[in-house]
C-alpha cells in the first residue's frame, strides 16, 4: 500500500485585491506549479504528471476532476466554489510516491496559487546519519530495560527508498525480547531482520525519530551487552540507572552522574562515531534499590506510552530552579561517551561539585536545552525563562 507523502513545499497563497462587486462561487482557479527539489532532477520530471484534484468531505476525498502537468510543470483548475469552509485537496504521484496538500481559497480571493515539490528517490543510504543515539538502561528483578531512541537526519534531497522494502536498520542484542515501540503504528512499520530490525517506510529529508524498548535476561551477575551503531553517528548517549551494578565499557567515557526526577543515571558518551562500530557494556553486581524494582512490561509500557518523549530532569546545581523537561524518554536524559569503569564509591553529592565541573555541566544542560527547543520540545516561553536562568547562574559560577 502506499504511503501518502505531503508535500515538501509549504502551499503559496496569492492574496489578491477583493474586486468591487460580488463574484460567483463557481469562478474559483487554482494555478498550480510542479517543482523538483532534487539538485540534478531531469528537466522533465514536472512534465506530464497526473494531478487529481479532490473535495475533502468529512476527512474523505471526492474526486473531483484531474488534470496533466504541461511542458513547464503548470497545472489548472476552474470553475471551483470558493466558500471559505470548502476544502480542496491536490494530489499526484511520482516515481511511485504519492504527494498531496490541502487548502482553502483565502477569503474574497478567486485564484488560489500553489507549489507542489516533488523529489526523486534513491537506494543508497549515503545520505543517512544520526545525529543523536540515545540509550536509557534500567534494571528489573530478572532483567536489564533499555530503551533507544534514534534521531535520523537524510542530509540529501531524495527520498531514500531503501531495498526490498526496508530503509533504516536497527541492531538488537541476541537475546532481547519484547519488543516495544511508542505507538502501535509505528511497530506495524517494522519488521524482523537477522541484524535486528528494519524500517520499511520511505525516508524523506530531514528528520526521522525512532523510538523503542526490550529487555535483555540478567539474573544479577553478569552480562556483556553488545550494541552496534550501524550509520555515522554524532553523538551516542547513554544513561544506565544508579543501582550499583558496575558497568565497564571501552568505547564510551564516563561522564558522572545525573538526575532525573528522584533517580540518578550514570552518564557515558561518545562523539562522532563511525558506521558498524560496536559498543559493548559490560555489567556486573546484583542491582540495589530502596524501591521494589519494576517489571519488565510495567517498566517499558508505562514510559512508552505516559512519559515519552519528554521527561523532567531536576537541575541541583541551579538549586531551586524549575525541573528542567528536557529529553525524550521515560526514565532519564540520554548522553553517551566513552571508556571507563564507575567506581564502586563513586556517589558524590552534586553540593559539592567544584565549580570547574559546574561550569562545564552547566554548559552541557544549556546545549541540550537548545537541543530539546529545535526539536519541539519546549515552547519560545519555557525556553527562554529557563535559558537565562542558566546563563545567569554560569555567570555567577564563574565569579564563585
Amino acid at each position: 500500500m502506499k504511503k501518502l507523502i505531503p508535500l515538501l513545499s509549504v502551499l503559496l497563497l496569492c492574496l489578491l485585491a477583493a474586486p468591487a462587486v460580488v463574484v460567483a462561487q463557481d469562478e474559483g482557479i487554482i494555478e498550480g506549479q510542479v517543482m523538483n527539489g532534487t539538485a540534478d532532477a531531469p528537466e522533465d520530471s514536472v512534465v506530464g504528471l497526473e494531478v487529481a484534484l479532490y473535495r475533502v468531505i468529512d476527512e474523505s476525498g471526492e474526486l473531483m476532476t484531474s488534470t496533466i502537468s504541461d511542458g513547464d510543470g503548470r497545472f489548472r483548475f476552474e470553475g471551483l466554489v470558493t466558500d471559505a469552509d470548502i476544502v480542496y485537496r491536490f494530489e499526484l504521484e511520482y516515481q511511485g510516491i504519492v504527494y498531496g496538500a490541502e487548502s482553502t481559497f483565502p477569503s474574497g480571493d478567486t485564484i488560489l496559487r500553489v507549489v507542489a515539490t516533488i523529489l526523486e528517490t534513491t537506494s543508497s543510504d549515503d545520505s543517512i546519519v544520526v545525529d543523536r543515539h540515545h540509550l536509557i538502561l534500567d534494571f528489573a528483578s530478572d532483567a536489564v530495560i533499555l530503551r533507544e531512541l534514534y534521531i535520523f537526519n537524510n542530509v540529501g534531497d531524495r527520498i531514500y527508498v531503501g531495498g526490498e522494502g526496508t530503509t533504516l536498520r536497527f541492531s538488537l542484542p541476541d537475546n532481547a525480547a519484547d519488543v516495544s515501540f511508542a505507538d502501535s503504528e509505528t511497530g506495524a512499520d517494522f519488521v524482523v531482520t537477522e541484524e535486528g530490525l528494519a524500517f520499511m517506510r520511505r525516508v524523506p529529508p530531514g528528520e526521522t525519530q525512532i523510538l523503542y524498548s526490550y529487555g535483555v535476561p540478567y539474573d544479577g551477575r553478569e552480562l556483556m551487552l553488545r550494541r552496534g551503531t550501524l550509520y555515522p553517528t554524532g553523538n551516542v548517549d547513554l544513561l544506565v540507572a544508579n543501582a550499583g551494578v558496575q558497568v565497564e565499557t571501552a568505547q564510551l567515557t564516563y561522564d558522572g552522574l545525573m538526575a532525573a526526577g528522584d533517580d540518578t543515571y550514570l552518564h557515558f558518551g561518545a562523539a562522532d562515531v563511525p558506521a558498524d562500530t560496536p559498543i559493548e557494556l559490560r555489567l556486573s553486581g546484583a542491582p540495589q534499590s530502596g524501591a521494589a524494582l519494576p517489571s519488565v512490561e510495567s517498566s517499558m509500557m508505562v514510559a512508552l506510552r505516559e512519559a515519552a518523549p519528554a521527561i523532567a530532569v531536576g537541575l541541583a546545581l541551579l538549586g531551586a530552579l524549575l525541573p528542567f523537561a528536557q529529553l525524550r524518554l521515560a526514565k532519564g536524559r540520554l548522553d553517551m561517551g566513552t571508556a571507563g569503569r564507575t567506581p564502586e564509591s563513586e556517589v558524590p553529592e552534586r553540593t559539592d561539585v567544584e565549580t570547574g565541573a559546574q561550569r562545564e555541566e552547566l554548559l552541557r544542560m544549556i546545549a541540550d536545552l537548545d537541543d530539546a527547543y529545535a526539536e519541539g520540545l519546549l515552547n519560545e516561553e519555557a525556553y527562554r525563562q529557563l535559558s537565562d536562568k542558566m546563563k545567569k547562574r554560569l555567570g555567577e559560577t564563574s565569579t564563585d
